[in-house]
């Protein structure tokens, strides 16, 4: 017995120190990888002040965020913003990035693409539960500010429906989770480490109060005020301008990629002097069911050779300080002109007096008798260097940004040509497919950890909302057996390739040319109702969506014709009949029997004698 618990005093001591070592292992790592980012992330704060209008700051010598003074009293500092419009229209364009996710079947067997569109439908609805379009939009207004943003895609336990209880608790099916994350968030172990996957570890590093913690994971943790950007204790120098938490605390989140010695990886939990969590790392989000990162890297603009983005934000910073410099010189230059400026003889009139009050309306001036009269300096006119650099600078702003008002640029008024306005938007959008094309490379990997977590946690069967093309409502139902294919791609192309006009002008010259006719040259009432959809005038359809319920009836008729024969109805579009049954014959010809093919053989036949007596036709 005493044996035993001298064993188990000295397991625990190995055990206390192992933890002690862990911790300490992991706040030095993560004071470490602070110290080398803190240059990006002075960048990122510059970048922040500039955008929201503070122009007269710069990082120092010694790294630190620093606002400039005046050289004279008299010195103008106005701010002549033009880096927020441009980010603003930035994002107001990317806002049109909605991309169509589509997932590739495994096979050409029909259960596999069957199991692929159900997966679609599944990924549409986690979309929208995770209202992922508005957490794109949050992440993209970071990764314009500061250069770069990630995702986290987690699963929830506690998410989706409720499916029972357990010892007087609810439990939940589960569901994915999509957040935003700032770039302050993330430490990677190597900042030359272009991509995620790349890096050995990543750590990332949060402020969260310590309620938060213990109701996360159970643990009492000491707080302080916290500085929720910099994670650090909250000074004087910067509690104005940071969010602090008054309780708070650095959660540090190491996940370690897996390696010979842990095949699993390796995710470890600090916070302040406690071990919150240490174990595999929890998804199996990489390629082939292995274990990786939950994180997905969105830039503004790649750099080679870093591990974070750089921003349009920090390629203006230098035109908008030429800028503001100028404009104030001008607006010195035109007081100088509007009050003058007056040349007094030594000690002929009280010159403090004159410097106090200036050369107000009725003033006397009272000189010296014997003495030169002041005088106001003559030959001042403003030069036209100041116009000419303002015009450039403004023409600087265009050329680094990629933006420019196409429709109101005073360069473009002379243009009357539609064409060649069409022309000039095409290249203002071409130089935002770069960023764009980052936005929807987002989405696709974003989705491939959504599929791959639901093939991970899901158990049983789940039922989603989902609607047909014909924006009727349905349930479907879901097992593991739909997640089997995670090859996402986007089925549409880039949304700022062309306009919502030009895409509308486009159907104009199809109508126009006859390619949506039939071969009758008439519209047939389904494309028309199609046409007026995507132009979005659908209410100004007469015949109301009959030619869409046509169509759901003889999609319904296909599946009653695998089992029986069907008649025609009298209310049936006979030619909207015909393309359905004729298309579902074509698409399932090799797993239709004889028998089937003859019962759609005699009902299409019907529907075509049907148009026959119509037309009056032998």
């Amino acid at each position: 017995m005493r044996n035993s618990s001298i064993k188990s005093v000295i397991k625990k001591q190995e055990n206390d120190r192992y933890i002690e070592d862990l911790i300490a292992d992991v706040k030095a790592d993560f004071k470490k990888r602070q110290e080398k980012r803190v240059i990006y992330e002075r960048q990122w704060e510059l970048n922040i002040n500039f955008v929201n209008g503070n122009q007269y700051c710069d990082v120092s010598a010694h790294g630190e965020l620093l606002e400039e003074g005046k050289t004279f009293y008299w010195q103008g500092r106005g701010v002549y913003n033009h880096i927020a419009p441009i980010v603003d229209t930035r994002l107001a364009k990317f806002s049109y990035i909605s991309p169509t996710v589509s997932v590739r079947p495994k096979t050409d067997d029909d259960k596999d693409v069957e199991s692929a569109s159900v997966a679609e439908k599944l990924l549409e609805n986690a979309f929208k539960k995770t209202r992922l379009h508005e957490v794109v939009k949050k992440a993209t207004v970071w990764s314009e500010t500061c250069g770069t943003s990630f995702y986290k895609v987690i699963w929830n336990a506690d998410g989706g429906n409720l499916i029972g209880t357990n010892d007087g608790k609810n439990v939940y099916e589960g569901d994915v989770e999509v957040v935003a994350i700032s770039p302050f968030e993330i430490f990677p172990d190597s900042l030359t480490t272009e991509n995620i996957d790349d890096c050995q570890s990543i750590i990332h590093a949060r402020a969260m109060s310590t309620e938060r913690v213990k109701e996360l994971y159970g643990v009492d943790v000491a707080g302080q005020k916290l500085d929720v950007q910099s994670l650090q204790k909250s000074s004087s120098f910067n509690q104005e301008s940071h969010t602090t938490i008054d309780d708070g605390v650095t959660v540090i989140e190491r996940y370690e990629k897996p390696t010979k010695q842990f095949p699993n990886g390796r995710l470890i939990t600090v916070a302040g002097d406690k071990l919150l969590f240490v174990g595999d790392l929890p998804y199996k989000n990489g390629e082939n069911g292995t274990r990786g990162y939950p994180f997905v890297k969105q830039d503004s603009f790649e750099q080679a050779g870093c591990f974070f983005g750089v921003s349009v934000v920090e390629r203006l910073i230098p035109v908008q300080r030429a800028y503001n410099a100028v404009k104030n010189r001008k607006h010195e230059f035109l007081n100088r002109l509007s009050m003058g400026i007056m040349t007094v003889e030594d000690g002929s009139m009280d010159v403090d007096d004159l410097a106090q009050d200036g050369l107000s309306p009725g003033k006397v001036l009272v000189y010296r008798q014997g003495s030169k009269a002041p005088e106001i300096m003559a030959n001042m006119t403003m030069p036209t260097d100041f116009n000419q650099e303002e015009d450039k600078l403004l023409n600087e702003f265009v050329v680094v940004s990629g933006v420019s008002n196409v429709t109101s640029s005073a360069s473009n008024a002379s243009l009357s040509s539609g064409t060649a306005l069409e022309i000039l938007i095409e290249q203002d959008n071409s130089r935002l497919l770069r960023s764009a094309e980052e936005i929807r490379d987002s989405y696709i990997k974003v989705s491939k950890q959504m599929i791959r977590l639901y093939s991970q946690f899901s158990a049983g069967i789940r039922a989603i909302k989902t609607e047909d093309k014909f924006n009727k409502i349905k349930i479907l139902y879901v097992d593991k057996s739909s997640t089997q294919s995670d090859d996402v791609y986007l089925d549409n192309e880039n949304e700022l390739l062309y306009t919502n006009t030009q895409k509308k002008d486009m159907i104009f010259k199809l109508y126009q040319s006859g390619l949506l006719s039939d071969e009758n040259g008439k519209l047939r009432p389904a494309t028309k109702e199609k046409v007026l959809s995507l132009l979005g005038y659908k209410e100004l359809d007469y015949q109301k969506g009959l030619a869409r319920l046509q169509e759901e009836k003889a999609q319904q008729e296909n599946d009653f014709m695998l089992t029986k024969e069907v008649e025609i109805d009298e209310i049936d579009d006979h030619e909207i009949h015909i393309d359905e049954h004729t298309r579902y014959v074509l698409s399932e010809h090799t797993s239709l029997s004889k028998d089937k093919k003859q019962r759609f053989y005699k009902h299409i036949k019907a529907h075509k004698d049907a148009i026959k007596i119509e037309t009056g036709e032998n």
